[in-house]
């Protein structure tokens, strides 16, 4: 797959009518493509200020005072204009910077409005009606020609105008480079330029970003800042250029190597990404493939889910393509599938040979809108059509206590999983995700010390026909990875599962670790006597890690501020070892602290599996929890509500037995 070619893959004609229905729904309604009923920030895909007012919603819980929040009282930003709504509907606009544009060219400037009237109210915004709650706020985003700059606004016979863009002089910037690479392009006022036929996207930081390996584009005469990046393997460049009037100006980028895991058999993938999720953008395979390219990533998986309702987006590719990869070679491209329960937990299958009858549970308005049955029927199904399970985005908070786990009710964080785990369904879960991955850490690591082997992966839950936000829903597609070891394997998804499965995994946000435990890597099982000493040594390599730690059963064992971590492990029972880097923010990890953990190596000694009262006992709470939860906020069908909780507490029970057996076997802690 050559990203600048950008060759249009040859698609079942269900997936190209999926495509054009989802762009005249996109058309006609704007935004949702069929959704009966979405979240507020959800229908602000294109608001640049998305970022900041997501992390205030996430506070308040209340959408329109987190987007007043994030606005403030200051002048708006460049490409922003704030309009007041007075209880008699008298419009008042204070407008940001204005942008640069070209004639011919339209610019998106965000027009946001907020409410003081008691009663619901409408606004005509450059000819497009916004309906605005009492009290509340709207948004339409304009895109402006600066051939015709102004912006008309009409309320109830009162109207405003402003003036959007500046217009400028024109001139053509060419990006070029050896292989495909993200670009991100912006003028003097901030605005960001793109070449026709890219999506327009934002990252988590509010950077504009595309994807192409060689590309010219329109751009304003004038100062040019040029970023350019190839995912987590290589360096990042920033460029300044000043281009004339009528000139073209060049920017040719030969990327450098941070790192280069493939040289040793270890390959990258993302197992956790959207290519349509509603949104403003409709996106087909062939613009996942140019991203994927651009960001170096060999295995990517774009998994069909619903969003809250029956709609479940892209099953269409699922359902043609499910046993087959899109693409391979150098890059794999598959079709996978979440599983979403907002009370259980979400679930992913890499390797589908074939869709599952139910695709999701627990969502009212739908044809299952029961919490049944429980996630565990719905990974021995994927298991049992050949996919890799794993659950997803696992922990919202660093879980310092086990109910955090457990509140609010519907969060979509993997209450199952501690249950799942037991039963022997699950073969790995999102260590590195879009969420907090300290909590999924705390998690995982007490599954490990009860004698569990599950593996860690990476998924973004990137969106990929998201412009902006919310969060990293935006971001590039694998700018959190796991790592599998192929060893001499060709890359195929089969192959990656398979490394999976067997624990050969690293996941990482940025830097690159390595583990060896007397010369084994992460996946290895080691057989030792009581008092056998085990050389480690761990390594890491990129920016921005400021600890490199040995973790097992015990918590920390060992750290140090270096590059290399040297140490002897006295194997005296059971363990697990692994090793982990963190850090805070670098220009290469997109949204989140610097990170990188690989799957343990395994000691078994005397025969025997590591397994840890504490840790037991901890799961044991977490069932407690979670039985709890089912039992006061699960949905069941009224006729067999004791029949469906009672099956799912069998489960919670089966998994009990399991935890107290490791309990018994571990003893009293040492």
């Amino acid at each position: 797959m050559c990203c600048g070619a950008d060759e249009v893959l040859d698609l079942p004609p269900a997936v190209i009518e999926m495509l054009a229905r989802y762009r005249r729904l996109r058309d006609t309604q704007g935004f949702g493509w069929g959704e009966d009923a979405l979240p507020d920030l959800f229908r602000w895909a294109r608001f640049s200020l998305l970022g900041p007012a997501f992390d205030e919603f996430a506070q308040s819980g209340d959408w329109a005072a987190a987007v007043r929040a994030a606005v403030g009282e200051d002048p708006p930003p460049a490409g922003v204009a704030v309009v007041s709504i007075a209880a008699g509907g008298q419009l008042t606009v204070r407008a940001g910077p204005r942008r640069l544009g070209l004639a011919g060219r339209h610019r998106p400037v965000d027009v946001l409005l907020l409410s003081a009237a008691g009663r619901d109210l409408t606004v005509s915004v450059g000819g497009d009606v916004v309906p605005v709650p009492a009290g509340g706020v709207g948004l339409r985003t304009v895109d402006v020609d600066a051939a015709a700059p102004g912006v008309e606004l009409r309320c109830e016979g009162r109207s405003a105008a402003f003036v959007a863009l500046d217009p400028a002089p024109a001139a053509r910037l060419r990006l070029r480079a050896p292989v495909c690479a993200r670009w991100s392009v912006t003028d003097g006022t901030g605005g960001a330029w793109f070449p026709d036929g890219v999506p327009a996207k934002w990252d988590v930081g509010h950077r504009p970003y595309w994807h192409g390996q060689d590309r010219t584009l329109d751009v304003p005469a004038g100062p040019l800042h040029v970023v350019a990046a190839r995912g987590l393997e290589f360096q990042r460049t920033e460029f300044d250029v000043h281009v004339g009037a009528g000139q073209t100006a060049e920017v040719a980028w030969n990327p450098e190597r941070r790192f280069d895991p493939a040289a040793d058999g270890w390959f990258g993938g993302d197992l956790h990404v959207h290519l349509n999720y509603s949104g403003d953008h409709v996106l087909a395979p062939a613009d996942a493939a140019r991203m994927q390219a651009g960001e170096g990533l060999h295995l990517l998986q774009l998994n069909a889910g619903n969003l809250g309702g029956a709609l479940v987006y892209d099953r269409e590719l699922l359902d043609s393509t499910a046993g087959h990869e899109l693409w391979s070679g150098e890059r794999v491209g598959v079709a996978g599938l979440e599983f979403r329960n907002d009370l259980l937990g979400h679930l992913h299958g890499l390797g589908l040979t074939a869709a599952p009858a139910v695709l999701h549970t627990g969502h009212e308005g739908t044809d299952h809108p029961h919490d049944w049955p429980p996630n565990s029927v719905a990974l021995a199904e994927l298991r049992g059509r050949g996919a890799l399970t794993s659950y997803a985005h696992p922990v919202f908070s660093p879980l310092d206590e086990v109910a955090q786990l457990f509140g609010p009710a519907r969060s979509v964080e993997a209450r199952e999983l501690v249950a799942d785990a037991a039963l022997g369904v699950v073969d790995a879960m999102e260590v590195v995700s879009c969420f907090d991955d300290s909590g999924a850490v705390v998690l995982w690591h007490h599954l490990l010390s009860c004698g569990l082997r599950i593996a860690a992966v990476a998924g973004t839950d990137a969106f990929l026909s998201f412009a902006h936000g919310p969060g990293v829903a935006s971001n590039p597609p694998g700018w959190g990875r796991v790592y599998a070891r192929l060893g001499e394997q060709p890359l195929t998804a089969a192959a990656f599962a398979t490394a999976v499965r067997a624990g050969r995994t690293v996941v990482t946000n940025g830097p690159w670790l390595t583990l060896e435990v007397d010369g084994a890597g992460p996946g290895a099982v080691l057989e030792r006597r009581p008092g056998d000493r085990l050389d480690v040594r761990a390594r890491v390599r990129g920016s921005g890690v400021d600890r490199l730690v040995l973790y097992g059963p015990d918590g920390e064992l060992a750290a140090t501020t270096g590059e290399e971590l040297r140490t002897v492990v006295t194997a005296d029972r059971g363990c697990w070892l692994a090793a982990a880097a963190h850090g805070g923010d670098d220009p290469h990890t997109l949204g989140a602290p610097v990170f990188a953990h690989t799957s343990p190596v395994y000691v078994d000694v005397a025969g025997r599996r590591v397994a840890r009262a504490s840790a037991a006992r901890w799961c044991l709470r977490a069932l407690d929890a979670l039985e709890a939860l089912v039992t006061a906020e699960g949905r069941f069908e009224p006729a067999r509500r004791a029949e469906q909780l009672g099956a799912l507490v069998a489960v919670v029970d089966r998994a009990r037995a399991f935890y107290r057996a490791v309990a018994q076997q571990a003893g009293p802690d040492q």
